[in-house]
């Protein structure tokens, strides 16, 4: 029997805790006596749907997308958040920024300190010359609340870090597009004053060519790109 139970267990993927102790209070009630085998049967089959459902719902909950945060200099990578703002996956939007990714663990982890291992990392410093333009582009129901905590990140201000926001809509859509949200909200900015400028174009770009390319369509006291609220360091 004890056996069977433990058999049962491992085939569960639940916490060690969880495990540990519902199978201990089956093998005690197994050792005192104190149950027939068809009640210790039916113990243990709804210990066992319990775990299930709390694993299987646990997970999803866990693993469902809630925000994104696209970090761009020429490496576009870009974060997707769980509702508690961890980290459930990270991906490179471009060449760059795959290879870079693949070098780093930052799923798992909150997500400012996910920025942090990011920018601080060997493989990103080299991006970070004079000239660079570290972007942030935030699309979340909490937009407000992660572009604040961006803001006074050391990251942010060290390296006069930006940051936008967009909405969910242009997320998706640059998903579709396989770009960075960052990358693809300049995009739409700038094929609305060039249209014959194209996604392509844009994906090659640096963030630094891009805003220096919008900034000769816009200045800070329009309302576009540059007038939208944003947090983090200085402008380029």
């Amino acid at each position: 029997m004890k056996n069977k139970i433990r058999e049962s267990f491992d085939q569960i993927h639940a916490t060690g805790q969880m495990k540990a102790s519902t199978y201990s209070f089956l093998l005690q009630k197994i050792e005192n006596g104190t149950s027939k085998k068809p009640h210790i049967a039916r113990i243990l089959v709804a210990a066992c749907a319990f775990l299930f459902l709390c694993t299987s719902f646990g997970w999803r909950f866990w693993n469902t997308p809630i925000s994104y945060l696209s970090v761009d200099i020429n490496p576009s990578i870009e974060f997707t958040l769980n509702r508690f703002n961890y980290v459930i996956d990270a991906k490179g939007q471009n060449p760059d920024g795959e290879h870079i990714v693949k070098q780093l663990h930052l799923t798992g982890k909150k997500y400012l300190k996910a920025v942090e291992l990011l920018v601080e990392s060997d493989a990103m410093q080299k991006y970070l010359n004079n000239d660079a333009t570290l972007t942030f582009t935030v699309a979340s129901p909490e937009a407000e609340k992660l572009l604040k905590d961006l803001e006074n990140s050391p990251v942010s201000n060290q390296y006069h870090g930006t940051c936008h926001s967009a909405d969910m809509a242009s997320a998706h859509a640059a998903h579709q597009c396989g770009m960075s949200i960052g990358k693809y909200q300049i995009y739409l900015y700038l094929s609305a004053y060039d249209p014959s400028i194209t996604l392509e174009d844009c994906q090659s770009m640096t963030m630094h060519q891009l805003r220096s390319l919008l900034s000769r369509y816009e200045s800070p006291n329009t309302n576009d790109y540059y007038s939208q609220p944003h947090h983090g360091g200085h402008h380029h």
